[in-house]
């Protein structure tokens, strides 16, 4: 029986888990949940969050990014975080999970009802994915010059999920990163998981 990933239909999280593991070729079930009233999740993380991994031995592994070091630690292939560029790589790969943590607090906050979300809280998320879209339109250089590499899937998967939650504007104040982006889309493992809307 293979490891189980709890997922849910748009989380970008549980996307870059599962890009991983498609491209490292590691047998996941996926099973899309309901994270709100899946009481059953609370024995295997009590934060209660996707994505969480079952591993074939029974151990839950979580949270996202030490899932796709799991991943990348068993596969047997070529890593993912090459050790000569480590920490280059591991930085650029937490500020694209630092884009979609924003994108996904700015959702939370616009579906709050009427009256209950922060203008103010919604502007500073919108900066700060504006701000490290910047520096990774600055860093696009090193994105081109990998193919399966940690930093690209995690920045591939930031950018579509900004373009689903937020904004396709970045694309004209990014001229490097979008044909890069749009490239990089085409790759199996980007096409299996795209994002979509339960309703």
């Amino acid at each position: 029986m293979p490891a189980i990933l709890y997922s849910g239909p748009t989380s970008p999280f549980a996307r870059m888990a599962r890009v991983v593991a498609l491209e490292l070729d590691i047998p996941v079930e996926e099973r899309v949940i309901d994270v709100y009233a899946a009481e059953f999740l609370d024995a295997l993380n009590p934060l209660r969050q996707i994505p969480t991994l079952v591993t074939q031995a029974g151990v839950p592994i979580f949270d996202s990014r030490v899932i796709c070091s799991y991943f990348d630690s068993v596969s047997g292939k070529a890593t993912l975080i090459p050790r000569e560029r480590r920490w280059e790589v591991e930085t650029r790969w937490a500020l694209a999970v630092g884009v979609m943590e924003a994108g996904l607090q700015r959702r939370m906050e616009i579906t709050r009802p009427a009256g209950e979300n922060s203008p103010g809280t919604i502007a500073k998320l919108e900066i700060r994915i504006d701000r490290a879209l910047a520096q990774l339109e600055r860093e696009a250089g090193a994105l081109r010059a990998a193919d399966a590499r940690m930093d690209c899937i995690a920045t591939a998967v930031a950018l579509e999920y900004t373009d689903f939650r937020y904004t396709t504007q970045w694309r004209q104040r990014c001229p490097r990163l979008r044909p890069w982006l749009d490239d990089y889309a085409q790759r199996p493992s980007m096409m299996q998981t795209r994002p979509r809307d339960p309703n």
